[in-house]
């Protein structure tokens, strides 16, 4: 089953929407190594730092392979939810950066 942006609704209030607001205080290094990583996953395309992981062709398995080198690379251990929800190498960044900040 391939997930988008469509299926995180909740109470009427589309969260993927919310979540895209919020900027991404990870380093710019760190938003550049997750970029690159997204790219060996995405047919090894370059990917910046704001594409949208579900219109780059992302689906449930390359976002199942990608969180799995999260955790392996960076020690950070995304949910699959918030991996969605991110949607973007920025924001994925930023969710590894709070990670390690609570390590």
């Amino acid at each position: 089953m391939e997930w988008g942006p469509q299926d995180h609704r909740q109470g009427g209030r589309d969260e993927a929407s919310q979540s895209r607001a919020e900027p991404s205080s990870a380093p710019v290094g760190l938003v550049q190594e997750i970029a690159e990583l997204w790219g060996e996953y995405l047919n090894g395309g370059e990917v910046g730092a704001e594409d949208d992981f579900f219109a780059l062709g992302g689906n449930s398995l390359i976002g199942i392979k990608i969180i799995d080198r999260v955790s392996q690379d960076y020690g950070v251990e995304l949910s699959v939810r918030a991996f969605y929800l991110a949607q973007t190498p920025a924001r994925v960044a930023g969710l590894v950066a709070q990670g390690r900040a609570l390590t």
